[in-house]
């Protein structure tokens, strides 16, 4: 089995990146390396290949979901440079991604689409369930592939089932 991910998060943005330097990005950049090395199975032990695309570029996510045709979407919940930018504050990050999921959702009724933050209440996990969040996790603040194993099997469980 096949698997393409489109991975958005705004640490893959030239926003975000233009903004924070080299030493605030090397926890982010440790922990995406980190769930890279747990999708990747150089033994393809389980028969699955995973395929991912990752972007911070959320404004033209239709543009690249129809471009790419995911599997399935990954996005990060909270996107602060984003939020100041049209907003003027920060804090209405999570609004960025509940916009487009709610878009996202309404465009690709099938597409599964799993959303992450770190120590998230239970009001942000049911404002991204109802915006068409299949699936809502916490980001575990480890940089450590086997922490990320369990999102590997989530995955393939959600493709058997559509």
């Amino acid at each position: 089995m096949d698997v393409k991910i489109l991975f958005f998060d705004d640490i893959f943005s030239d926003l975000f990146r233009k903004v924070h330097d080299e030493n605030e990005l090397v926890w982010d950049d440790n922990w995406v390396a980190s769930l890279e090395k747990a999708l990747v199975d150089p033994n393809n032990r389980l028969g699955v290949t995973f395929t991912l695309i990752k972007t911070g570029e959320i404004e033209a996510w239709k543009k690249i979901v129809e471009k790419e045709q995911p599997d399935i979407v990954i996005m990060d919940y909270y996107w602060p440079e984003h939020a100041l930018k049209k907003y003027g504050d920060r804090k209405k990050g999570g609004e960025i991604s509940l916009e487009t999921l709610s878009q996202m959702r309404k465009a690709f009724p099938n597409l599964p689409m799993i959303s992450y933050t770190i120590k998230p209440d239970q009001q942000t996990m049911e404002a991204a369930y109802n915006n068409g969040v299949t699936l809502f996790m916490e980001k575990v603040a480890m940089a450590v592939p086997e922490v990320h194993n369990t999102l590997k099997y989530l995955i393939i469980y959600m493709m058997r089932s559509k």
